[in-house]
């Protein structure tokens, strides 16, 4: 019965948060029409989805509900659900539950409440990792303090980031942002938890807003994780909130100190992840890094980098710590380097790339994560991806000259010590190797430690019969 009458009744008015919603909506409809086909599947009903998806964020723009099955098709068959774009989603999600609370309850006071909420969501992704910073050492400041965040650029330029400066730049480069390392940190924590009083008035909800923004760009330049969907996210709801009308009172309940208390109450249970679960995004920076690569060799017998922007739409995968399930070495580290231990990351400094004692110490502390049947399902999907992209498969929905409109990845690495892979030439051999690469701090040096073939795959190549 309610589903015959919700049609009938009057919409709530969110005022500019329609606008900001429709944002949102039109920004992960981009990601989600232009990512690439998973070409080991069927293409059609992937293309299909694509369609669906646009049309139903056209009709989102018209009728609020129509959101529902727009999130069901891009986190579902469009498999949006990933890290990068987690806050855009909830950021909808509780725009949409805010629309049907206020649809049946009416929108007295509603307009405020959603202000909140949706500030609420949006900082909870940076306080959380705040707090676990807060919590990698016996005191609240250690990590601010004793970490070394230049070393995560390093380890980001061997993984594959920003491979076009040269070694002596970047490590010119690094020797003098090396110093600047306790005061970045420091602000850094103080940009993530300046959400615990950003609704005290409505400047500092903007100010805090536009610091987690800039904050997301830095990461990227430092890092080549690029957050853009949170950014943009992020910087269009602090847009939002500025033209707020001021002579307004609407608004008003959602800043002071009872709107600050309540939102400190919601940032703090979203942080012990009893509401919802943002990222622990805290770790200790090393300057060591062990990474698979994948390279292939094309018909014309030249040899290329397969970097993880071609791998979309698993670009995310690729550019991470994917494939160490084909090596037997054991492995001391997560993404870029990071560890969880700092002591660890006191020797790992201290082995300077010596051979001998980073093998003592992936032995003592590494874990192998050899994987035999992870294998074959690699091999198998990398098998069937380049024959049917040697067949003419097409790799997404845009053509080879419109592919720079397509959304950007989330990891940039797509740099290394070969040209990049395009899909210009079918693809007869695929290479994965295992490397060790260190970062010398006392020398400035990109020491390339180790560089084993982990597994070679044959491609066949298509026939004219």
């Amino acid at each position: 019965m309610s589903a015959v009458v919700l049609p009938f009744l009057p919409l709530p008015i969110p005022g500019p948060f329609h606008w900001f919603a429709l944002f949102v909506t039109a920004l992960l409809s981009w990601q989600g029409a232009t990512s690439d086909y998973d070409v080991t599947r069927p293409i059609a009903p992937q293309c299909r989805d694509k369609q669906v998806l646009l049309l139903l964020a056209v009709a989102s723009a018209l009728w609020t509900p129509m959101l529902l099955p727009w999130l069901v098709v891009y986190c579902g068959r469009l498999r949006g659900w990933k890290h990068h774009a987690m806050m855009p989603l909830r950021l909808l999600k509780a725009y949409l539950a805010w629309f049907f609370v206020a649809l049946l309850l009416g929108p007295s006071g509603a307009p405020a409440g959603l202000l909140l909420i949706l500030g609420c969501v949006c900082l909870s992704h940076y306080v959380k990792p705040a707090w676990s910073k807060a919590r990698l050492g016996p005191r609240p400041w250690s990590w601010a303090w004793h970490n070394r965040t230049h070393y995560l650029t390093a380890s980001a330029y061997c993984w594959g980031w920003a491979r076009f400066i040269s070694p002596k730049t970047m490590s010119q480069v690094l020797r003098r942002v090396r110093v600047a390392d306790r005061p970045v940190n420091f602000l850094t924590m103080a940009v993530e938890a300046a959400g615990l009083i950003a609704f005290l008035d409505r400047r500092l909800l903007i100010a805090a807003l536009l610091a987690t923004g800039i904050f997301g760009l830095t990461v990227a330049l430092a890092s080549g994780i690029l957050f853009w969907e949170n950014t943009a996210t992020t910087v269009a709801l602090a847009l939002t909130v500025a033209l707020l009308p001021g002579h307004d009172a609407t608004y008003d309940t959602a800043f002071g100190w009872p709107a600050a208390l309540l939102a400190l109450a919601t940032l703090l249970l979203s942080t012990t992840d009893l509401l919802w679960q943002p990222w622990h995004l805290g770790w200790w920076d090393t300057p060591f890094t062990a990474r698979m690569h994948w390279q292939v060799e094309t018909v014309s017998g030249a040899t290329l980098g397969l970097y993880n922007d071609f791998m979309c739409p698993y670009e995310r995968e690729y550019g991470r710590v994917l494939g160490y399930f084909l090596t037997e070495e054991p492995v001391l580290h997560g993404h870029l380097g990071i560890v969880w231990d700092r002591h660890l990351r006191d020797l790992l400094v201290a082995a300077d790339g010596d051979l001998d004692k980073l093998r003592t110490l992936k032995q003592t502390y590494g874990k192998a994560q050899t994987n035999g049947e992870q294998a074959r399902e690699h091999v198998a999907f990398l098998t069937t991806m380049f024959t049917r992209l040697n067949s003419g498969v097409p790799k997404g929905p845009l053509p080879r000259s419109r592919r720079w409109l397509k959304a950007p990845g989330g990891q940039l690495y797509r740099w290394g010590d070969l040209p990049p892979h395009r899909g210009e030439e079918p693809v007869r051999r695929i290479t994965i190797r295992y490397q060790e690469r260190c970062y010398r701090p006392h020398i400035g040096e990109f020491a390339l430690l180790t560089s084993a073939i982990a597994l070679e795959i044959e491609i066949p190549l298509p026939t004219h019969d």
